[in-house]
């Protein structure tokens, strides 16, 4: 068995994949999580402690056989950040993928995460540290880029690309051949039957860029 630990303590459907993949083969010491954030230190979560912050990885590092995994994937930039944080102290980070999911056919980097239900086609190609909510559907010739996020339910058409960064929101569609350009935003439930440009927020049906609005005084 191989030591666990998960930075980030809320996305806690985490532990339930732990548990499905240790029924299939049992691989995982879940050990607890790491959180940034002092006044947490000590909580008990599930029933497994928060052991700290970051100061804490090289004492757990020490032994060679604890591997590192974050959750923390709210927007590009903290798991960016974070992805950092793990690779300064030569730290393992595994994939955590639901037995269930078929990946034969799929390239995949590491620190991804993958639940219950979701669908990956053939030739797909995964970056590293990419979010997938559960029931997402990825068709075939679909590639994602590091730290982008593929809400729940939502669908990629074949030979769709999410650029780095890119934010896919719950129950949206992206049509066929469709671009998600690097750090942009698709909003929860629209139909993406454009690109998307780099850095822009769309949302509807079918989605259109969504420009704040200022009132001047």
């Amino acid at each position: 068995m191989k030591n666990l630990v998960i930075y980030g303590k809320l996305f806690l459907d985490v532990i339930k994949l732990i548990d499905a993949i240790n029924r299939e083969n049992p691989q995982w010491n879940f050990l607890g999580f790491l959180d940034d954030n002092k006044e947490t230190h000590g909580e008990i979560v599930m029933g497994y402690p928060v052991l700290g912050g970051r100061e804490v990885i090289p004492e757990l590092n020490e032994d060679g056989n604890t591997y590192f995994f974050s959750c923390v994937s709210s927007h590009w930039s903290k798991s960016e950040y974070i992805a950092g944080v793990l690779d300064s102290y030569n730290c393992k980070v595994p994939n955590l993928i639901h037995p269930a999911v078929d990946m034969n056919y799929v390239k995949i980097g590491r620190g991804c995460i993958i639940p219950e239900g979701c669908v990956i086609g053939g030739h797909a190609q995964i970056g590293s540290f990419v979010t997938v909510r559960l029931r997402a559907l990825i068709s075939h010739h679909v590639k994602i880029y590091d730290h982008a996020f593929i809400g729940p339910g939502s669908i990629l058409g074949s030979n769709v690309a999410v650029k780095k960064g890119g934010f896919i929101g719950a129950g949206v569609t992206v049509m066929l051949n469709r671009v998600i350009g690097e750090k942009s935003v698709v909003g929860a439930g629209a139909l993406v039957t454009r690109d998307v440009p780099a850095g822009k927020t769309v949302a509807g049906v079918p989605a259109k860029i969504f420009e704040k609005k200022c009132r001047e005084e």
